[in-house]
């Protein structure tokens, strides 16, 4: 008895071709339109997408590359001829080459992905040894045979730069490229040395370097582009934010020239410097930008467009057009179109991105830069540069909205025990309609948070106006001792000598309990937001003290957030295995608070 129907594995057999190189084409699109948005929509919809489509892209064109070269076999018709169904599909191998080259918009779904730099270039001496052989085999006399090497030059060319940007994306690489701390001449340090001997008072002054605007139209530079004063700024300190992202230390004078900066800034302008520098290193780490911000990169692309234009009216043009199958005829037209038009939206995207506006900035090109701004980033300049909301977390709504699963043991196995409960519990507080915020839901109060971080990072600094040294590593490992200090309780320092994750919790708790004990509702909070800066202002003294609430439960919320969802982001270990522990004994102790209340009142 035959399980699939004979009819069925010849269709198979020959549609799986056609719908591989479709799916892969799919996966394409994906990347290109959704690969860079991740980074600014915080919803698990795009990532398992983006996810689904990096992992599947790759797979997929292996296997129809394969395809294609098993079926060379049969090749050749009785007459010795090239058979013209097999010539066009010997012309999707450079196409696929094309696909594995992947888009500019992201090259690594984490960072892991960039230490395989050394696989994709076994890959890629492969892939090519593969299509140069189909095209051999496939090659007549035809304009087609040419074709496919034109589009083979292209493919080459996206897979070489893909393996590239891999290799400088990876971490050793990454890291070698930081120079080192420029030290102090000691010729210099000799010389002051002897003056300080002498008697004489020396000043220590700091040197910025400036960019200078284009003094040649009489229009500033925020008008030319909204962020150009903070475009500048975030570049000025991108060397040491490299530093920071690849654990290294920063000079004193890149400390104290930040410093400086910032206490300059408002609190909108701060974070909007801290939003472009983000945006710098994920796209020197997750993207094609290592590759495409020069002059080889910008020349590769003008090629790329050239060449796959010219194939795409070459081949509506070919005589021998006509001689294949229709169906294969538009499936490569699909493919050429759809290759044309992400060659142009990548690079109307390097055109509109924010390295391209500070590139014209710097050298004085800002009447290109306003061509740019009226035809292509009329709606880009709008778009955020993140998802503008926070993760939260709050452990009490988990232990009142916590239920039991069923066969435990065998979903913990599998690995989605905790994504179960989480799912379980944010569909019976929205039935209950509980008046804690939402679990795991992002906050769009963003601007609330950064208003009160960048607010306590000025006291401080404006209290200890000469941090370094050890008074910097000092202020670190206070965490809320400051706060005990102000409001003299010193019999809570024990919560701020714990391990750091074991801190989190501790204060996390305490700061839901007093949210919730002199509670002031979300809705009674009148303070209207700010037109310039975005800060919601409080109208009276209640509203005052709920906004204040309101901001510190979120940032509670958030850093337990970080600690079960990200706990890689904190200097922890054992956060997760410590969390499941600690969420196991508030679930009993909130159940043996509320049964004794229960029997108070029966």
């Amino acid at each position: 008895m035959e399980v699939i129907p004979p009819s069925w594995m010849n269709m198979w057999t020959e549609w799986q071709l056609r719908v591989l190189v479709l799916f892969s084409l799919s996966a394409q699109i994906i990347l290109v339109v959704l690969g860079k948005r991740r980074k600014r929509v915080s919803g698990s919809w795009i990532r398992f997408t983006v996810w689904s489509a990096y992992l599947l892209a790759d797979s997929i064109a292996l296997m129809a590359a394969g395809i294609i070269s098993n079926e060379l076999g049969s090749v050749y018709d009785a007459n010795g001829l090239v058979d013209p169904k097999h010539e066009l599909v010997a012309f999707w191998a450079p196409i696929l080459l094309l696909h594995l080259g992947g888009t500019d918009t992201i090259t690594a779904y984490s960072l892991e992905d960039n230490e395989l730099w050394k696989r994709h270039s076994l890959g890629l001496v492969i892939q090519a040894i593969s299509t140069l052989y189909i095209w051999l085999t496939a090659w007549t006399s035809s304009s087609l045979s040419l074709l496919s090497f034109l589009m083979f030059i292209v493919g080459l060319m996206k897979y070489g730069e893909r393996v590239r940007v891999l290799f400088l994306a990876s971490e050793k690489t990454f890291r070698d490229s930081i120079p080192d701390i420029r030290t102090d001449n000691s010729k210099i340090m000799e010389k002051c040395k002897l003056k300080q001997w002498e008697g004489h008072h020396l000043t220590k002054h700091l040197v910025f370097e400036v960019e200078v605007p284009d003094l040649s139209t009489n229009k500033p530079l925020n008008d030319v582009h909204p962020d150009a004063d903070e475009l500048l700024e975030a570049n000025r300190l991108l060397e040491m934010v490299k530093r920071l992202f690849a654990d290294f230390i920063i000079s004193s004078q890149d400390r104290d020239v930040s410093v400086k900066i910032f206490q300059e800034l408002s609190g909108l302008q701060a974070f909007k410097v801290i939003d472009i520098e983000l945006g710098f290193i994920y796209d020197f780490l997750y993207t094609k930008a290592n590759a495409i911000y020069s002059r080889l990169g910008i020349a590769l692309r003008i090629i790329a467009i050239f060449i796959i234009s010219i194939v795409l009216v070459l081949f509506l043009n070919l005589k021998e057009r006509h001689h294949h199958s229709r169906i294969d005829v538009i499936i490569t037209l699909v493919l050429l179109v759809v290759a044309l038009f992400m060659e142009f939206y990548a690079f109307r995207e390097l055109l509109i991105s924010d390295q391209t506006a500070y590139w014209l900035i710097k050298n004085k090109k800002t009447t290109f830069l306003e061509v740019i701004n009226r035809t292509l980033r009329s709606k880009a300049i709008k778009k955020k540069r993140w998802s503008n909301s926070i993760g939260q977390f709050s452990l009490l709504s988990l232990a009142l909205s916590k239920k039991t699963l069923p066969r435990y043991g065998i979903l913990q196995i599998l690995g989605i025990d905790e994504m179960l409960e989480i799912h379980l519990a944010k569909k019976k507080m929205k039935k209950e309609n509980l008046e804690s915020q939402p679990y795991d839901i992002p906050q769009e109060h963003s601007i609330d948070i950064q208003y009160l971080i960048f607010l306590g990072i000025r006291d401080i600094v404006r209290e200890s106006p000469e941090l370094s040294g050890t008074k910097l590593e000092d202020l670190y490992g206070l965490r809320g001792g400051r706060t005990l200090e102000k409001f003299q309780r010193r019999d809570l320092s024990w919560s701020v000598e714990l391990e750091f994750d074991q801190s989190i919790l501790i204060w996390h708790l305490a700061t839901e309990i007093c949210y919730f004990k002199d509670f002031i509702s979300p809705n009674s909070i009148h303070a209207p937001a700010n037109k310039k800066s975005g800060e919601r202002e409080p109208k009276e003294e209640r509203s005052e003290k709920g906004l204040l609430r309101q901001r510190c439960n979120y940032l509670s919320r958030y850093m337990l957030y970080l600690l079960v969802k990200h706990p890689n982001m904190l200097p922890i270990g054992m956060a997760r295995i410590k969390f499941r522990t600690f969420t196991l004994r508030s679930e009993t102790s909130l159940k043996n608070i509320l049964a004794n209340q229960l029997n108070t009142l029966n």
